[in-house]
């Protein structure tokens, strides 16, 4: 998922919410908190934190696919009161750049990459043209 730089608060506050909805309490900690690496990262190379933080997102809408509808829903309603968001929204967007890349039959970027092979992983064994996809970036790029 491509993160603009006027979106990147947003939507670093929406993973920063989800965090401790996806990953045991006892992994986080002030040094290895996914919202804390970010943040680290954004003041170095605010881009690469842009990208860090489209990967984490696809990660939790992977983390997040098999919830029952009415965990999503509840999801839904918080992050909406929080105002940003709801998990319904991005896995949404999420969708379209699958769809997109899909549609031009080529991958261009890293941030595609992990957006397919998240829903590849999501989608099992029905997603052959995706694979395909996938095996043909990572041969351009390792080349």
């Amino acid at each position: 998922m491509r993160i603009e730089p006027s979106e990147y608060e947003r939507l670093r506050s929406w993973f920063s919410h989800m965090v401790p909805k996806v990953f045991p309490s006892d992994l986080l900690n002030p040094d290895t908190h996914p919202t804390a690496v970010l943040d680290r990262m954004a003041v170095k190379t605010p881009a690469k934190a842009r990208s860090g933080l489209g990967m984490a997102i696809g990660d939790v809408v992977e983390f997040t696919s098999d919830w029952p509808a009415s965990d999503v829903t509840a999801c839904d309603h918080e992050l909406s009161q929080s105002g940003l968001p709801t998990l319904s929204e991005v896995r949404a967007r999420f969708s379209k750049l699958v769809q997109r890349v899909v549609r031009r039959g080529h991958i261009k970027s890293n941030d595609e990459f992990y957006a397919l092979r998240n829903a590849v992983e999501q989608q099992g064994a029905t997603s052959a043209g995706l694979r395909q996809l996938l095996e043909a970036y990572e041969a351009r790029t390792q080349s």
